[in-house]
């Protein structure tokens, strides 16, 4: 078998339960074979996020000698490091327990419905180390109510199941235990169940159900786009967690697997605010971030840039489907109140505004978007989808393969179809100028144009954390928030989603606010009084 030569490195996780058998915490015992570290030597390390479920002295270190000292310390960033204080002999064990996150990550130990879902970065602390494992998982059961499964992003336990790589591999996974529900049902050998699992707790809302039932076939297109075969080797499983009342519409990726977080409002998305962010997970799974820092901007757009073709082109929805996606980005991209601000001024706003972080991925779809159509009316006859062909799969190729798949390979890639245009059109993005599409779209049925159509800026009135913080705050005189009647210090006791204001140019906002004890809802447009020329999609009988 490959990789019986690695050191093993190996995860043992017990859940601990409640007297109404729900799982309240995960007792974990890592193994780490071979390890011959010298005093001072840091033997793990893992995001400070830990400290959310574990305290920084909460983990037992143990060697062939027994008790293994260590100090823990502060690393450059948001990392915690363990070294040792003497010299390891033998297979070293750490033991600790892990309880449920406070905060509101996405990255962390969650309760839903009985069972726990979170990521391994919140979980397993790793060395950092170049040296390729093997990588195991294996659960205890034994005090687990009847009924209870485990599932680990490479294979469903809790019998041992391994994955040779870099330690990264357990950090970088997705671990669920309890009452899990999932399609297929249950897990057969032989069967797609091998490579391929939907998994949730409780009951799943009608909305989400379908992308359930549409799920595993998107999946296998997305295979063929990317020209991989699915496999045990190459597997892929995407898990639903609902974070009830606490809000979020929000995915997160991690190695060959996806955590989709919902809240109880999830009735107000619609079919294709859905499928839009499955196609997004989907080709993130080959378009992650990239080997070279600081361009992860690129790969927003061109997931972004897929999302409107995947589940068109695949049969999956119509092609209104197709016209109200293109529509909606540019209704993102048009009206966001930065879109002159330039790209180095812009990431530095990333980290604190809202509006930068949403118009930092639609610059960069409209960035690629507009390239893509361009391409594809310099190819006519010739090739039909060539950022497609020559771009977007070669960089997945270079992904896979761990070599730089940055923009200077992006340019270079697309060179040849635009010439000395590609580098202008990426230092216009640079400097902040706005990027126009061709409005003749694509080449072909020519049914469809873009078409010149004023529109208000966003605007929500106020900071935009005054949703999150519950409280309004930053309240600017003469909006349309301050019109509808809210003021500041009004204490906001729920909202609708923020993302459908900036998603769907007609939706309003509605905010139930506390004041003086009395609740009110209040209803207002999340736009300003200023006009934005902007773009959508018609079809040309209707003009």
């Amino acid at each position: 078998m490959a990789g019986q030569d690695k050191p093993k490195f190996k995860a043992l996780l017990k859940p601990q339960f409640d007297e109404a058998d729900g799982a309240v915490g995960l007792n974990i015992v890592l193994s780490l074979e071979s390890v011959e570290l010298l005093e001072g030597s840091t033997i793990v390390s893992f995001p400070s996020i830990i400290k959310h479920t574990i305290s920084e002295h909460g983990i037992r270190f143990i060697d062939g000698k027994g008790e293994l000292p260590t100090i823990c310390k502060a690393l450059e960033g948001t990392c915690l490091s363990w070294t040792v204080e003497r010299q390891t002999f033998g297979e070293v064990k750490l033991e600790y327990s892990v309880l449920p996150s406070s905060d509101k990550t996405p990255l962390g130990l969650n309760r839903d419905h009985g069972g726990l879902l979170g990521s391994g970065l919140t979980l397993i602390p790793i060395p950092l180390t170049g040296q390729l494992y093997r990588n195991i998982v294996e659960w205890d059961l034994g005090d687990a109510p009847q009924g209870t499964r485990a599932v680990w992003t490479f294979g469903e336990g809790p019998a041992a199941v391994e994955r040779v790589g870099p330690a990264s591999t357990l950090s970088d996974s997705v671990y669920m235990v309890g009452p899990i529900h999932s399609n297929p049902p249950t897990p057969v050998s032989g069967s797609i169940s091998d490579y391929y699992g939907f998994y949730w707790f409780g009951g799943l809302p009608s909305n989400i159900e379908v992308i359930k039932d549409m799920h595993h076939s998107f999946f296998l297109k997305i295979c063929d786009f990317f020209e991989e075969m699915p496999s045990a080797s190459n597997p892929y499983r995407s898990f639903v967690r609902n974070t009830g009342s606490r809000k979020s519409f929000v995915g997160t990726s991690f190695t060959r697997s996806h955590v989709f977080d919902y809240d109880n409002q999830i009735a107000e998305a619609e079919d294709y605010d859905l499928v839009r962010r499955l196609a997004y997970e989907m080709a993130h799974n080959w378009l992650g971030p990239p080997v070279t820092a600081g361009t992860d901007w690129l790969y927003e757009g061109i997931k972004n840039c897929l999302s409107i073709y995947f589940p068109f082109r695949n049969r999956f929805r119509p092609a209104h489907y197709f016209q109200a996606t293109i529509s909606m980005l540019c209704t993102r991209y048009y009206t966001n109140p930065l879109i002159n601000v330039p790209h180095e001024e812009l990431l530095k706003l990333v980290p604190t505004n809202e509006y930068a972080k949403e118009l930092l991925l639609a610059r960069a779809w409209a960035f690629i978007v507009s390239m893509d159509i361009r391409t594809r009316w310099l190819a006519v006859g010739k090739i039909m989808r060539p950022v497609e062909d020559l771009a977007i799969k070669p960089f997945s190729k270079r992904r896979a393969n761990g070599e730089a798949h940055g923009i200077e390979e992006w340019i270079q890639l697309v060179e040849p179809l635009l010439g000395d245009e590609t580098r202008e059109r990426y230092e216009d993005m640079l400097s902040g100028k706005v990027i126009l599409i061709d409005v003749r779209l694509f080449s072909g049925a020519g049914t469809h144009v873009l078409k010149q159509i004023d529109m208000e800026i966003l605007d929500f009135g106020m900071d935009r954390d005054s949703f999150e913080e519950g409280v309004v705050k930053g309240l600017r005189a003469g909006s349309r928030a301050e019109q509808s009647g809210l003021k500041e210090g009004d204490r906001i006791v729920r909202s609708s989603y923020l993302w459908r204001c900036v998603d769907h140019f007609n939706e309003t906002m509605k905010v139930v606010v506390e004041r003086e004890g009395v609740e009110t809802e209040i209803e207002y447009w999340p736009r300003s009084f200023e006009i934005a020329k902007a773009w959508q999609m018609i079809k040309l009988d209707e003009e």
